[in-house]
């Protein structure tokens, strides 16, 4: 199992991008985690990529959040940008 603790920026299917904080996790082929993220829009489309600092990355699909909370839950697609 390896895992990224760190920044990363979520980069929308119209380009805008929002910096984040993320605690991913992966197992055999699957990854997922959360992220941090200031301004969630939930009307917006939940497939994004993720990108970390070294540049690598990876498709993810956007989860739910408890209400008033800014964590969102992650889950990955393909190879682990962090492994």
């Amino acid at each position: 199992m390896s895992r990224y603790r760190g920044p990363a920026t979520l980069i929308s299917s119209d380009g805008a991008e929002v910096e984040v904080y993320v605690d991913l996790r992966s197992k055999q082929r699957e990854w997922s985690g959360t992220a941090t993220i200031s301004d969630f829009d939930v009307t917006g489309p939940h497939d994004r990529t993720l990108r970390l600092p070294d540049g690598r990355e990876a498709q993810v699909e956007l989860g739910g959040s408890a209400t008033w909370s800014d964590v969102v839950t992650l889950v990955g697609s393909g190879p682990p940008p962090f492994a």
